[in-house]
């Protein structure tokens, strides 16, 4: 598919955010796992724009139709991402769908400290930026308190950038904090943006092997985010069994 292509399909699916998704969300239930949030949100998705995400057999390499994700469902795909990340990263694996997940996590690393209130995340979606803030707390801070902002550069409609993002050197903050915590909350968002991102190309059709899709693509836009998913290329087929 060329470049012009590919904004195309983001500017349809964009197009069907601002128009019948508009501050509407999608069913996405509270299974502990991030995986079947997305699944019960393509299931919606599908219930209330037939045809906008259709199941059918990928050729290798190519691409299915643009998600659209309503922006409530994005955000709360997001933060049910960094609660379950936290839960696998305490357990060593991933929690059971009626798990309940942590609301804090508290990373320690020598007599360093931060616990992270990851069920209070916030999570604000302009064009091409994802920002993730992300309440804290340790001794260091004045009041014990503060917040963490990362931002994550994606694509836009007119510019998709495939899975690349770029992100400042620290996030904004507390100076005590950002320095220190900086990096591991920055890979902890972008973490679960991508798993958020996987989940949905997963359920979002199958190819000719009857294997999964993959994400090939994220653009976020005011209302949204737009997910691009694949088919994978001959070189990486996978065969799999598939119940029809």
């Amino acid at each position: 598919m060329t470049d012009d292509a590919h904004m195309n399909v983001f500017h349809r699916a964009l197009a069907r955010l601002d128009d019948e998704l508009i501050d509407l969300g999608v069913e996405v239930g509270d299974s502990a796992r991030v995986d079947d949030r997305c699944r019960q949100m393509l299931k919606g998705l599908r219930e209330r724009c037939p045809g906008l995400v259709p199941e059918f057999d990928l050729p290798a390499g190519s691409v299915g139709d643009a998600i659209p994700v309503p922006v409530r469902n994005a955000t709360a795909l997001v933060v049910a991402a960094l609660c379950q990340a936290s839960a696998t990263a305490a357990t060593g694996t991933v929690p059971l769908p009626d798990a309940p997940l942590p609301s804090n996590v508290l990373w320690q690393e020598g007599t360093d400290a931060l616990l992270v209130e990851v069920a209070q995340a916030r999570v604000v979606l302009t064009d091409g930026v994802v920002r993730v803030t992300l309440p804290v707390r340790c001794d260091q801070l004045p009041t014990r308190r503060g917040t963490v902002t990362v931002t994550l550069v994606v694509g836009t409609v007119d510019r998709p950038t495939g899975l690349f993002v770029a992100s400042p050197d620290h996030p904004e903050g507390p100076p005590v904090v950002v320095q220190r915590w900086g990096e591991a909350l920055t890979a902890f968002v972008w973490q679960a943006v991508v798993d958020v991102v996987s989940g949905l190309a997963t359920h979002a059709g199958r190819d000719v092997d009857g294997a999964c899709l993959v994400p090939v693509a994220l653009v976020a836009a005011r209302n949204g985010l737009v997910v691009l998913p694949q088919a994978r290329h001959p070189i990486d087929r996978l065969t799999t069994s598939v119940t029809r």
